[in-house]
């Protein structure tokens, strides 16, 4: 196969993947590119397409899990109705390799985008009318029922999805039938060893999991949870279960802290802390569906919540129309509601339409005049007049005054007490719909992670090729940002002080792979991730084994550990070297030398015996040239002539980049043409015109940290919101050159159906 000319991951349409020795694809148009990898139609099997990995990432780690998934298949066949194919799950069929036999990703089953759709989008009725999908409670069952059997056939092969949420999750418009994807982030059992899930969302993670995050072997009760928070939402009109109305201020705000700490509002015993949403129809739910979500998301310590094969069973027989228990409503045919009870969504129309008439009646009150005040038929009014003499001037004066006064005292406690009142009734009214008001908040990191370094350090590579530096002064200190926070523990410890000095300057640092000394350094990792010196030690080992791509993870593992040291970036120079990028090494060799210029005071070595005190620099200088010398010995032929020329270009390149100037001061802000308006379909009564005001809080790398509305809007609306903000591009706030923490204010208006947001006056940089 080594003779073929294939492509490497992440190539072009027109390129070559291989299924065997023989069999070869070439690839179609690119149809998708995310986080892992990209998917390409593939023109000569039209029933499948291929999913290619980023090179950067671990082929071997994938190629395990892949063979995992490959050996334990779901049960899980392509539906035929009508005449018509329905692939339930894009599960990989077979790898892939490039055209030097290695392993590049695999092939799976086409699905038809352009027939589902999100299940996020059938939640909410007017959402799902807009989008011209079912609304009826019919519909939703039948997509729970089917949603449970597949995560149950997922779990059948101890394969967990973990970040089960509606917004990952399709399903076919004219079937409801659930089409799964991006399979290869599930949680996937292999030969004795799992493969993690790397994602989740803390709106859909178990309350035991809230505080410290899942631990190895909880998914099962993860997807349980999951699994049942999107069925409630399915069946309730898209409420969540820990959403409601909190009875005083120590209920927390956020859905997660409400998870974290037991608010179920909607359970058959009432939570005297939460009151349900007033739109909520759990009320008219049948007893066995609402003791399932009691087991699911109840406090009994005996309580087991239910497996997607208790959820199938159960709505299997409410799906079915041969079951009789689901009836046309008789008022409105649009509705079912279960039989022997009342229709939950005529319900809710009638609980939203006494609010808006609650509205309007309250907005009409305050605008109307107060009425003229009546005399008698023929009475005219009699002007007062003063007796002369009675009373002097001044004291006519004096009375004057303090009855103004007393007009002026009683009428201000009259527009006080009527704002009170008018602002209690606004509250009233705004609870008694349901509104809430629009918190959110993006949960707390685990911390800088290894794949965070590691993707940090493509997207300088990135910035360096295409000779961006802003961009590439605004990653590397957000790198550097990190060093505060991976400390390694060498402060103080004179042991590990000297094994750095034996590592990092010492015979220890010559390549060549030595086992049991490579099985210590791994122990070492083991118990300290953060050890940087054994992970780059690790790293020239492999080098000198001639495995780029494992070195490379080792000195990204120490980059991330102390991303303050030059000698790890040296390594990932050396790495990029032998993989043939040599455009890559001398970019990163510039990084290393700016890196070891910029903290060598805070890296300098410890003195040995009868030197004098390092000040930095000389000795960085010194190590930093060890270090290039000692990955010049990795490999023999002509790479140590090319590691002296990447190096030579490296010190060159370091001094332009030493030259470069600050970050320009800027306020936080939201790029203009990213705040689109959003069409979020008919308007209803309750929530036809309005405004609002939203606190959008930006993190330092620009990332969305949270949102916070000023005034409270229909929860189907904070909904339409929230997506919205979250798909801005949103730019950090710089103060004297360094990223900060920042706030905008963004007015948002809706009016017919549609909803516009622009910068507010005014906006101000909060850090």
């Amino acid at each position: 196969m080594s003779q073929k000319q294939g492509v490497a991951p992440g190539s072009s349409a027109g390129g070559k993947i291989w299924l065997d020795k023989v069999g070869g694809l070439v690839l179609g148009k690119l149809i998708k590119s995310g986080g892992a990898g990209s998917v390409y139609l593939l023109p000569g099997a039209p029933t499948q397409v291929a999913k290619l990995y980023h090179p950067h990432l671990d082929r071997v780690q994938n190629r395990r899990k892949l063979e995992a998934m490959l050996e334990l298949s779901p049960e899980l066949p392509d539906q035929l109705e009508n005449g018509r194919r329905y692939v339930q799950i894009a599960w990989p069929q077979a790898a892939v390799f490039d055209g030097e036999g290695g392993f590049a990703g695999f092939v799976m089953p086409l699905l038809d985008m352009a027939q589902t759709a999100e299940l996020e989008h059938i939640l909410q009725e007017r959402q799902a009318r807009a989008a011209g999908l079912p609304t009826g409670l019919g519909p939703k069952l039948t997509l729970a029922a089917n949603l449970a059997a597949v995560i149950d056939a997922l779990h059948q092969q101890q394969h967990y999805v973990v970040d089960l949420k509606p917004v990952n999750l399709r399903f076919y418009r004219d079937s409801l039938y659930i089409a799964m994807l991006d399979c290869d982030g599930f949680s996937i059992q292999g030969h004795a060893e799992r493969f993690p899930a790397e994602q989740f969302t803390v709106d859909y993670l178990a309350p035991e999991f809230q505080r410290k995050g899942m631990p190895a072997g909880a998914e099962p009760a993860q997807d349980r949870f999951a699994l049942a928070v999107v069925i409630f939402q399915l069946l309730n009109f898209g409420i969540h279960p820990y959403s409601g109305r909190p009875a005083n201020a120590q209920v927390p705000t956020d859905i997660p802290g409400r998870i974290r700490d037991g608010y179920y509002a909607y359970g058959v015993k009432r939570q005297k802390l939460m009151a349900p949403n007033a739109t909520s129809g759990h009320a008219l739910m049948p007893p066995e569906l609402r003791a399932m979500f009691d087991r699911a998301f109840g406090k009994s310590p005996k309580a087991v919540r239910p497996s997607a094969s208790d959820w199938a069973q159960l709505l299997r027989t409410y799906a079915q129309r041969s079951g009789g228990k689901l009836t046309v409503c008789k008022l409105k045919p649009e509705h079912q509601h279960f039989t022997g009870m009342a229709c939950a969504a005529c319900a809710r129309d009638t609980v939203i339409a006494a609010a808006a008439n609650a509205s309007s009646q309250a907005q009409l009150q305050r605008i109307q005049p107060p009425a003229a005040r009546q005399h008698a038929p023929g009475q005219a009014a009699v002007p007062v007049s003063a007796h002369p003499g009675t009373i002097s001037g001044r004291r006519w004066t004096v009375a004057v005054v303090l009855v103004l006064l007393s007009l002026f005292i009683l009428l201000g406690l009259s527009i006080w007490a009527s704002s009170e009142e008018e602002k209690e009734q606004q509250q009233k009214i705004a609870q008694e719909a349901g509104r809430e008001r629009l918190r959110w908040q993006t949960p707390k990191p685990a911390g800088f992670l290894q794949s965070d370094a590691s993707k940090l350090l493509h997207t300088l590579s990135q910035d360096m090729s295409r000779g961006d530096e802003i961009a590439l002064t605004r990653d590397l200190q957000l790198l550097y940002r990190t060093a505060t926070h991976n400390n390694s523990g060498y402060q103080g410890d004179q042991v590990r002080q000297q094994l750095r000095t034996t590592l990092m300057e010492g015979l220890g640092a010559l390549p060549g792979y030595q086992p049991d000394l490579a099985n210590t350094y791994r122990d070492q990792l083991q118990s300290d991730p953060r050890d940087y010196l054994a992970a780059a030690a690790l790293g020239r080992m492999h080098l000198s084994l001639n495995e780029p791509q494992a070195a490379r993870q080792y000195f990204e593992q120490a980059v991330w550990a102390r991303p303050t040291d030059g000698v790890a970036w040296l390594g990932l120079a050396a790495s990029a070297l032998l993989r043939g990028n040599k455009d890559d090494a001398t970019h990163l060799a510039a990084l290393g030398y700016l890196t070891a210029q910029r903290y060598a005071i805070q890296n300098a070595m410890p003195a040995e015996d009868g030197e004098a005190p390092d000040n930095g620099l000389e000795r960085t200088q010194r190590r930093m040239d060890r270090a290039g010398a000692v990955l010049r010995m990795a490999q023999s032929g002509a790479y140590p002539k090319r590691w002296d020329q990447a190096l030579a270009e490296g010190v060159v390149l370091a001094k332009k980049l030493q030259a470069l100037p600050p970050l320009p001061d800027q306020p936080a802000s939201v790029v203009r043409d990213s705040m689109q308006t959003v069409d979020y379909g008919p308007p209803e009564p309750a929530m036809a015109e309005g405004q609002n005001r939203l606190t959008v809080s930006i993190g330092a790398s620009g990332a969305l940290t949270a949102v916070q509305a000023e005034q409270v809007m229909e929860p189907f609306l904070n909904q339409v919101v929230l997506l919205a903000v979250k798909s801005w591009t949103l730019q950090p706030a710089v103060q004297h050159g360094q990223l900060k923490d920042s706030k905008v204010d963004i007015l948002l208006r809706y009016r017919n159906g549609r909803v516009s947001f622009v910068a507010a006056p005014e906006n101000k940089e909060n850090p």
